[in-house]
């Protein structure tokens, strides 16, 4: 199959808002709705809440087919040109079996989302159909109007233009979390900005391929299913990962990628790249990519394939919509896109 892209979206356009993975928007309301409320104003989309998008966790948790009813909902009505994910959380790679796999090819559309939501991004790499890993209604576009004009601009240029060509350089600050979501967090506020550091390579000075991302928790829970099973699909590939919230251990991250070394991914793809790891000390951060390339250069004969660290994705804000499927060039502090997202 050749690479999909989904349709560029204009103003005014609806966009589904849906709840893949954890139910929990309906316990923050107010968050929801300011993230809706800043799709409106910065982007002139037209936000639609689907109907099992505010169910409790517990239905939601109960019945993943209501998940993913939503989401084969957008993507079979034409009157819905984008799908945005509420939040991560956890196990929504029970909706997969539940997902109509001849619908996102049929009418592409962008699906935005992150952290667990991996398991879309990746059903829809495994189907060919390009995404925005990136961007959650309460995490990220509730906060917009704390984070600088690029991401706007960012996003902007993603979903409504032709992105061949744009780059997304390195925000200055980041944080890292949000102040209660309950108090004053339901405004959109985020905690304590720090300096954001330049961007580390660890080997090589830049990387080209296509676009391959997600958060290193979820894809490992996808080994050896259907969605994410062949070393031929990350032929020639960029794999940018990411640690979640859990800040799960350098040993930990270690075994992740030994498991994606077991599986031909690291030998087939151009280079890997990794996110912020939030809530790392300095010490686990040199300790975490010391492992990585140790395992890539002893255990996998993949020390000449570039590695970096430290980008603007994942866990941390601002962060950076990640094109999935789209090949690009990441070298310095940038992403530079070699091609649209969207057509």
């Amino acid at each position: 199959m050749e690479w999909k892209k989904p349709a560029r979206l204009r103003q005014g356009d609806s966009v589904a808002v849906v709840s893949p993975s954890r139910t929990i928007a309906s316990l923050f309301p107010v968050l929801v709705s300011r993230g809706m409320d800043n799709i409106r104003e910065s982007l002139g989309l037209n936000p639609v809440l689907f109907p099992h998008a505010m169910s409790s966790p517990e239905e939601g948790y109960l019945h993943p087919e209501y998940r993913a009813e939503d989401i084969n909902t957008a993507l079979a009505d034409p009157a819905i040109r984008g799908i945005i994910s509420t939040i991560g959380g956890d196990e929504s790679v029970r909706i997969l079996n539940h997902l109509d796999p001849e619908l996102p090819r049929r009418d592409a559309k962008v699906f935005c989302g992150f952290s667990d939501c991996t398991t879309i991004t990746v059903f829809l790499w495994s189907r060919k159909v390009c995404s925005i890993y990136g961007g959650a209604m309460m995490a990220g576009f509730a906060q917009m109007s704390n984070f600088p004009d690029t991401f706007t601009s960012y996003w902007r240029g993603m979903l409504m233009s032709d992105s061949a060509g744009l780059s997304m350089e390195r925000y200055r600050s980041y944080s890292e979390g949000y102040p209660d979501w309950r108090g004053k967090g339901a405004t959109g506020s985020v905690n304590r900005k720090k300096r954001s550091p330049k961007w580390q390579w660890i080997v090589g000075e830049s990387m080209k391929g296509r676009i391959f991302a997600g958060c290193i928790e979820t894809v490992d829970s996808l080994r050896g299913t259907p969605w994410l099973k062949s070393a031929e699909d990350f032929d020639g590939a960029l794999i940018l990962l990411e640690t979640s919230e859990e800040t799960p251990s350098p040993l930990t991250v270690e075994r992740y990628v030994r498991n994606l070394g077991i599986m031909g991914f690291l030998e087939a793809s151009a280079g890997m790249a990794f996110g912020r790891f939030r809530g790392y000390s300095p010490k686990q951060r040199n300790d975490v990519m010391e492992r990585i390339a140790r395992v890539m250069r002893v255990e996998f004969g993949c020390g000449d394939k570039p590695l970096a660290a430290g980008l603007d994705f994942g866990h941390t804000d601002p962060y950076f919509p990640i094109p999935v499927g789209v090949e690009a060039e990441i070298s310095g502090d940038r992403i530079r896109l070699a091609e649209s997202l969207t057509a």
